[in-house]
């Protein structure tokens, strides 16, 4: 299977805005700066091969690949950081290195490569330099480190400087840490609309500073936790979240979240006052009809997963400055 980079001249356009990320981009908002998303490629399949079938999550990872769940065809597609369809991973199954409807992925975590692997209620771990599975790390079955009492559904996941792995669960609805060795050490939130709770959480994001972002889907907003897991802020999103689903956080802290149901991404800064947002609807490459993850990469090109076009839109955002 190969792959096609659709490339486009396609620029959006954004309101100014008071910028505060970087005292370069301070001394832009001094003339006038405001903010543009620069479509620079779609990731889609060739029309021979199978394409993307309602893909839920990306991921990059330090050398700059990219990993996309690609939910409807139980597997996870890999690229080279210049847009090339590398390989696939897994295939329907219930056997290590398969999947049932895999809804995220993550490969921050140095040469750790997991897969939210939903169908089959488990997380599974891959080598990142060869993408050989290497097992079925969190079961979340009865001797787990679980009560039988406790029902877990993990949906999405990040990881943090120290290698310990966050889990939102939509069962649950609060977020589970894991060590890095896989045993359960804490949790996040529980069912309810009070700071510090959710209802159906989706993703999960960890700062460079350690703090905790979760989307809290259910109640339209985004939880703020600090490293030591205490809550610390709920952001509304300034205009309000339709229905937001996927977070990242860049390298800047600069915080990135699908919003789906707006057919938008929205951008905060680290302390949560709205920067810019960018989309258009429409089903074509630049634009979006339902975007449900983000990933920043470390060259700062932001991957949106639209699961509908069941396309991973790429975009470079920039500064400008308005000519006096």
């Amino acid at each position: 299977m190969e792959s096609r980079i659709l490339s486009t001249a396609f620029v959006v356009l954004l309101a100014p805005t008071v910028l505060g990320a970087s005292s370069a981009e301070q001394d832009s908002a001094d003339h006038g700066a405001y903010f543009v998303a620069r479509h620079e490629a779609s990731l889609q399949s060739l029309p021979d091969s199978p394409g993307f079938r309602a893909p839920e999550g990306v991921s990059t990872d330090p050398l700059g690949q990219v990993f996309v769940a690609d939910t409807g065809n139980h597997r996870v597609c890999l690229f080279s950081p210049a847009g090339r369809f590398v390989r696939e991973l897994g295939g329907y199954g219930w056997d290590d290195g398969e999947f049932v409807d895999p809804t995220d992925v993550c490969a921050r975590g140095g040469f750790r490569l997991f897969v939210v692997d939903f169908g089959n209620d488990r997380i599974q771990e891959f080598s990142i330099s060869d993408e050989s599975p290497v097992g079925v790390v969190f079961p979340f079955r009865a001797g787990a480190g679980f009560s039988d009492e406790e029902l877990v559904r993990p949906v999405r996941m990040d990881t943090d400087a120290e290698g310990r792995l966050y889990f939102s669960d939509a069962l649950s609805h609060c977020v589970w840490v894991f060590a890095p060795t896989g045993e359960p050490v804490g949790k996040l939130g529980g069912l309810g609309e009070e700071p510090g709770r959710f209802r159906d959480p989706a993703g999960v994001a960890v700062g460079p500073d350690g703090r905790v972002f979760v989307v809290d889907r259910g109640n339209r907003r985004i939880q703020v936790f600090d490293a030591l897991g205490n809550w610390r802020a709920s952001w509304q999103g300034g205009e309000g979240f339709v229905d937001p689903t996927g977070i990242d956080v860049g390298a800047r802290g600069n915080v990135f979240v699908a919003d789906a149901g707006a057919a938008r991404v929205r951008i905060f800064t680290p302390a949560g006052v709205p920067l810019f947002s960018f989309g258009e609807r429409g089903d074509a490459p630049g634009r979006f009809l339902a975007p449900v993850d983000v990933a920043v990469a470390e060259d700062g090109r932001v991957f949106v997963v639209d699961r509908e076009r069941e396309a991973v839109e790429v975009f470079r955002i920039l500064t400008e400055t308005r000519p006096r």
